[in-house]
Formats: C-alpha cells, structure tokens, sequence
C-alpha cells in the first residue's frame, strides 16, 4: 500500500489539569448552590449520579482551559459569574450566574483558540501550505488560524480552512483533507517545474498543518439534573492538538496514512445530536449508541480493512475514539479485539478524558512515543459522531529513515 501522506501528531498543553474527584466535587458544590437560591428538582439524584459517575469514569485527570473549574472562589469566576445586580435572583433582567450567556463562552473559547495557535506555531520559520483549524465547541471570525497567519506574514502564503461542528470525529476527515491539500500542493510545484516529478512526485514535498482546539468544558450548565447531561460533563474535556501531514517522510516518529473511510450507519440520525442553543452547545447523546456500535461497527469497518487486504487481526494497535469506558469496550468486543490493543486509547481517556475531535491526536502520538510499538506496525483508528457517523483509517508507524 502506497502511502497517501505522512503524519507527525503533537498534543498541546494550555489552561489547568485537574483531578477528576476535583472537578466532579465542583459540579456538585455548583450545584449545590444553585439550590440555595432556586429550586432544583432531583437535586438528590442527581448528586448520587455526580459520585457514581465520578467512580465509573475511567478517568483520572482531565484539562479545562476555564479557570473557575479550578477553585471555588465564586466571586472570581469568569463565566460563570454573578451579573452586576447580583445572583440575578430578584429584580432586574439579568440572567443567573448559572446561566452564562453564548457571548461571554464564546469570548473564552476565542481567546484560548488564538493563544493556543500562537504557541503551537511559535517555534516555525517557515508557514505551512495550507493549515485547516478544527473545532466543534468553538466559533469566531476571524478564527485564531486567520490571525497567526496576519500576525506571523504568511498570509500571502498559507491556504486557509476551518472544519467545524464535525464532533469527535473530525480529525480523521481533517487528517485525509490535509493528505489531499499536501499531495496536491506537491503535484502543482511538479507541474510548474518548480519540482523534481517522478514516481510518487519525486522530491517534491509540502506541508499542510492542522490546529485542533476543543474547549468542551465551555458548555457546561451547572444548573442540569438531568442525567445524559451530567454523564457528558463528567465525561469531556478540553484538548488541543497539532497535526503536521507532509508528502514526503519527515525524520523521527511518524505515521503513513495508508487508507481513510467514512460512513454512517442506518436508522441512527438522532441518536448524538450537537446543536447551539441559547446558552451554550446543547448535546443528545441516546444511551444506545454503544449497542448501535456493537451492531455495526465490525460490518464497516471490517469492509474498510478488507478493501486493503487486511483483517482486524492484521492490526497491532486500535486506536478508538474514548467517547467513555463503553464505547472503547463495545468497539474492542465488536471487533474482537482484546484490551491489549486499545491500551493507549484507554491510557488518553484516563489521563484527559474525552477531549472530543483533539483525542485521537492524543492516542496517535502516544503510540508514536511507545517503544514497545515497533516502526511497521500497522495501527486501525476509529471514531463516532453525530449522524451517527463511523470514521476510521490505517496508519503504519515508522521513525528514524523508515519511510515505508
């Protein structure tokens, strides 16, 4: 299999990582003082949730880019702050604190986006061709990538692209795009004799990059009782990534991406939903879709592996997207696949939780970094979003001179 492109894959660190006992004791303590001044019902079950959802997570620690999720000094919160006239409780128009508005999330997550993309690229001389920013939590305009490349003269040099609202997923479709940009970019330079041509474009070389900010924890509603709510904020949390897919091998630890599919598996449309809505994004999330997963998830992508000639026993790593605890053993048990194999996709959501579409960078570079995964081995990603949507692809490690 010839390789459409090579990946380098790098997780970057912003805002504060917290234990997750320390974030669920601070959805609880919100909660608790939403109580004091309006009524909650359910506020006993749902505290009970809080706890066991806490212990069942399969998380240790997860980051927020949010400092108010890191202490419980309410008159220092940002977000989710009293109005001027107070808790908003009596008299006035202003909504509680409880009730962050769009504007100011938005504010945080533009504010985030623009800093992580200042730091991801500080280090480099020279632009990328292309650079795709990737967020579904997030909107702004002009987005954090359109102000480094003002800031940093590239603009005259750098093909802009945002993908948005794709959901967890977005990196695989981000990744195949980015393969297609560079491989096409390379092509061109050949085409003009501005390259050497050949098998595989020769020497011809470009380089797209690909920014992937998550700020989940934005979304929060401190006030919710109702339980798939509770599960999706003990669940997410706040990633950025940095993905580089270049035409020709670069030196170190790398990926070839050999083979990319998509699909949408039948009669599931409803089942994960992400909409915005008046506060914040507002997710659906049915509690069947790990059995939507055990049903179908062989049936598709057995049919993309068979396609090169492969079978889920070929693979030495699968990295699945950890929607939760769950949807890593329902994959692994659709497809037969023993804990072994899922390992770094179960370290990622112990270490990070479910940072939505900057997870699977995370995975792939934790596989890139174990030197117990030799440079050949062949690694099978999967992940799952709204529609309900299956994407996968297959990528074969290589480092130092291997390029195959």
């Amino acid at each position: 299999m010839a390789p459409r492109a090579y990946l380098t894959a790098r997780p970057l660190a912003f805002g504060h990582l917290l234990r997750q006992e320390d974030g669920v004791a601070w959805m609880k303590a919100a909660l608790q003082r939403v109580a004091e001044t309006a009524p909650v019902p359910d506020l006993d079950r749902a505290l009970r949730l809080y706890d066991l959802l806490g212990r069942r997570s399969a998380i240790d620690t997860r980051r927020t880019a949010l400092e108010d999720y890191a202490h419980q000094d309410w008159d220092r919160m940002r977000v989710h702050a009293a109005p001027p006239s107070g808790d908003g409780q009596v008299g006035g128009g202003a909504a509680p604190w409880y009730r962050a508005s769009l504007d100011a999330r938005m504010a945080v997550f533009a504010e985030t986006a623009e800093a992580i993309a200042h730091d991801a690229f500080a280090g480099d001389a020279e632009p990328p061709d292309a650079l795709l920013q990737v967020s579904c939590t997030g909107y702004d305009s002009p987005s954090a990538v359109q102000r480094l490349v003002a800031a940093r003269g590239w603009a005259d040099r750098t093909r802009l692209l945002s993908v948005g609202h794709m959901g967890c997923y977005a990196a695989l479709p981000a990744l195949a795009t980015a393969a297609d940009l560079a491989t096409a970019t390379a092509a061109r330079a050949v085409a003009a004799g501005d390259e050497p041509g050949g098998a595989a474009l020769g020497g011809a070389d470009a380089r797209t990059s690909v920014l992937l900010v998550e700020v989940c924890t934005l979304h929060h509603h401190p006030a919710t009782t109702d339980p798939d709510r509770i599960v999706q904020q003990v669940l997410f949390a706040d990633g950025a990534a940095r993905l580089d897919v270049t035409v020709q091998p670069p030196p170190g630890p790398h990926f070839a991406l050999l083979d990319h599919f998509e699909a949408i598996l039948p009669d599931t449309l409803d089942e994960m939903t992400w909409r915005p809505a008046d506060g914040g994004f507002a997710m659906t999330l049915s509690r069947e879709v790990p059995a939507h997963i055990r049903a179908h998830v062989a049936g598709a992508f057995g049919a993309f592996l068979a396609r090169n000639g492969l079978e889920v026993d070929d693979l030495d790593v699968l990295a699945v997207h950890p929607g939760g605890p769950r949807v890593i053993e329902s994959t692994a048990e659709a497809l037969g696949v023993g804990e072994d194999r899922v390992r770094h996709s179960q370290g990622v959501l112990r270490e990070r939780g479910n940072m939505s579409s900057t997870t699977l960078p995370h995975i792939w570079d934790r596989v890139l970094q174990d030197d117990d995964v030799p440079a050949g081995a062949l690694v099978g990603s999967v992940a799952f979003g709204p529609g309900l949507t299956v994407t996968g692809n297959l990528l074969r490690k290589g480092g130092g001179a291997v390029g195959q």
